[in-house]
C-alpha cells in the first residue's frame, strides 16, 4: 500500500513534490496501515463507488440502499477538477464495483490510478454501449473531454434505460445475495424511467421548434434524444465575447427563446444579460443532484411551459 500511494503521488506531482510527499507521508501511511491491520480482524463490507450523485441514486434504487455507496465527486465540487482525498482513496479499497459515467474529467484523470489501488474492483463504464456525442476539440466550460466527448449521458432518460441492464448485471455479479431485491427493483426503476422518457417524447409531438438556451451545454443528449434544440451561451467552451453575446441576444429575440438554463456553479452574469435583453426566464438547474427523477420531472415541466 505504501508503494501504491508513493507511485500515485509521484505520478500526479512528479519529482518536484516527491520530496514533500516523503516528509508528510509517514503519518498518512501509518494511518493507512493501522486501519488496514484493524480491518484484517473483521470482514470488510464490500461496497460500490460512483463518480457523481445521480449514479448513486441508481445504485441505491436497485439495491434498496443495502449496499454502501461512496461518491467520489461530492456535491458542490467540479467533476472536471476534483481530486480525491486520502480518506476516499482508503474507502476505495473495499469497493467491489466502480460505476463511472465514462468521460467526466475526474474519470479521465483518475480511473487508471484508482484501478491500480484496487485491482480486483469491477469497473462499469455506463457509456460503453451508448452512441456518444463528440466533435473535434469539443469543449465544456473549464475542461475538454477526451476525443471531444460530451459526458452528460445520465441527463437523457432514453440513455438511462439503455444502461440500467448493465448496472443491474454488475450489481448482481458482486452482490449475489441481493439478486432477488435487485431484480425486483430493476423492474420498478425501469418503469419509473420509462414514464419520464415517455413524458419527454410528448415534447417532440409539438410541431413548433423546441428551442431553449443554456449556459453550459449539459443537456446535449436530452436535446438529441427528444427532438429539442439546445443553444449554448458558452462559445467553444469559453464565456462568449461581447460580439458573440450580442449574436445570442439577437437570436433569442428573433426565435423568441423563452427559457435559459444555468447550473448553480457557473457565473450567471452573461446569462443574466441575455435574460434582461430578451425577457426570457433564467432557471438554475442541478444535473449533478442525487434526486434524478425530481431533476428530470422539473426539466420536463419547465420545457413544456417555455418551449417555442
Amino acid at each position: 500500500m505504501k508503494l501504491a500511494f508513493r507511485n500515485l503521488y509521484s505520478s500526479l506531482c512528479g519529482n518536484s513534490c516527491h520530496a514533500r510527499f516523503i516528509q508528510v507521508s509517514g503519518f498518512i501511511i501509518l494511518t493507512l496501515f493501522t486501519l488496514t491491520s484493524c480491518s484484517s480482524t473483521k470482514t470488510e463490507e464490500k461496497g460500490v463507488a460512483v463518480t457523481i450523485e445521480p449514479l448513486r441514486y441508481f445504485v441505491d434504487q436497485l439495491t434498496s440502499q443495502k449496499v454502501p455507496v461512496d461518491v467520489m465527486v461530492p456535491m458542490g465540487t467540479s467533476p472536471a477538477t476534483y481530486a480525491p482525498t486520502t480518506s476516499q482513496l482508503m474507502a476505495l479499497s473495499s469497493a467491489g464495483v466502480y460505476v463511472q459515467a465514462g468521460h467526466l474529467g475526474f474519470e479521465e484523470a483518475w480511473m487508471h490510478r484508482l484501478k491500480e489501488l484496487n485491482p480486483e474492483m469491477d469497473v462499469l463504464n455506463l457509456s460503453r454501449n451508448i452512441q456518444l456525442i463528440k466533435g473535434e476539440d469539443h469543449q465544456h466550460g473549464d475542461h475538454m473531454h477526451e476525443a471531444g466527448i460530451d459526458p452528460h449521458i445520465w441527463m437523457s432518460p432514453k440513455i438511462v434505460m439503455d444502461f440500467l441492464p448493465d448496472l443491474k448485471s454488475v450489481l448482481i455479479k458482486n452482490f449475489p445475495e441481493d439478486k432477488e431485491t435487485i431484480d425486483a427493483n430493476f423492474l420498478r426503476l425501469l418503469t419509473e424511467v420509462e414514464t419520464i422518457h415517455n413524458s419527454f417524447m410528448a415534447l417532440s409531438d409539438n410541431e413548433q421548434p423546441n428551442k431553449f438556451m443554456i449556459f453550459h451545454p449539459a443537456l446535449t443528449y436530452l436535446a438529441r434524444d427528444y427532438g429539442l434544440e439546445q443553444i449554448s451561451i458558452e462559445y467553444e467552451g469559453k464565456e462568449p465575447s461581447p460580439a458573440k453575446l450580442k449574436e445570442l441576444i439577437d437570436r433569442a429575440l428573433e426565435e423568441e427563446i423563452k427559457i435559459i438554463f444555468i447550473q448553480a456553479e457557473f457565473d450567471q452574469r452573461n446569462a443574466e444579460m441575455v435574460r434582461k435583453a430578451t425577457g426570457a426566464r433564467l432557471v438554475v438547474i442541478n444535473p449533478l443532484g442525487y434526486n434524478w427523477p425530481g431533476t428530470m420531472k422539473d426539466l420536463r415541466e419547465l420545457l413544456s411551459n417555455h418551449l417555442k
